[in-house]
């Protein structure tokens, strides 16, 4: 995993170190930022005509139930409609132009992104078959996670605790293969009784120079 990782992370800073992908990359996501402004704007304006439009139909109802018979009172209340509904011509108009730019919006954040897969595609021609291999690596991680998760579920905790502190402490290396009767890390010969624990197989053996975890074929 940890070799798939770096391999991946040279691909990536060799598919990113371009003077026109960090361009694309920057417009790609100014693009993405303000498709988001123009569809919060939307919905903001959704909200405020389904308010309004509720508040118009209240007051229609009021006025036009019968129930409301004072002249002045309907005289205000159909004031209060037509004032609304001016309101509402304005708002719609808004809803109308906020929709054109967030289709806008979208059309641009679509043609950058097509825009940056092309150069993208283009600078790995020029790398030989680095997305390729890109999604190789990505595949290979993927399968090597799920069987780690696998393994791990089996192996007692202090185990694993264990195993998480050495690669820490020794740069991702935790454990050394025994070599010709040596830790294959250090070049140090364990004693026979740790090689012979190792071989077994039944509890952890640690390297008495570097302090890995030794396993033997």
């Amino acid at each position: 995993m940890d070799s798939c990782k770096a391999r991946l992370s040279t691909i990536e800073a060799a598919l990113g170190d371009n003077p026109a992908i960090r361009a694309a990359q920057r417009g790609l996501q100014a693009a993405e930022a303000e498709l988001r402004t123009t569809r919060s704007a939307v919905q903001t304006l959704e909200h405020e005509n389904q308010a309004l439009s509720e508040k118009i139909s209240e007051i229609s109802d009021r006025t036009y139930s019968g129930g409301v018979t004072q002249p002045k009172v309907l005289q205000d209340l159909q004031k209060d409609l037509e004032s609304l509904n001016r309101r509402r011509g304005g708002l719609e108009e808004q809803q109308f132009e906020a929709l054109l730019a967030a289709e806008a919006a979208e059309a641009r954040q679509q043609a950058l992104q097509n825009e940056l897969k092309a150069l993208e595609a283009e600078v790995a021609r020029q790398h030989g078959t680095l997305l390729e291999e890109r999604a190789k690596l990505q595949t290979s991680l993927e399968r090597l996670q799920s069987n780690r998760e696998a393994v791990s579920s089996s192996i007692p905790p202090a185990d694993q605790a264990l195993y998480d502190r050495l690669r820490l402490a020794k740069k991702g290396r935790a454990v050394s293969r025994m070599e010709d009767g040596s830790c294959g890390a250090c070049g140090v010969a364990p004693s026979s009784s740790r090689i012979q624990s190792a071989r077994q197989g039944n509890e952890l053996v640690l390297c008495g120079n570097c302090g890995r975890i030794l396993v033997s074929d």
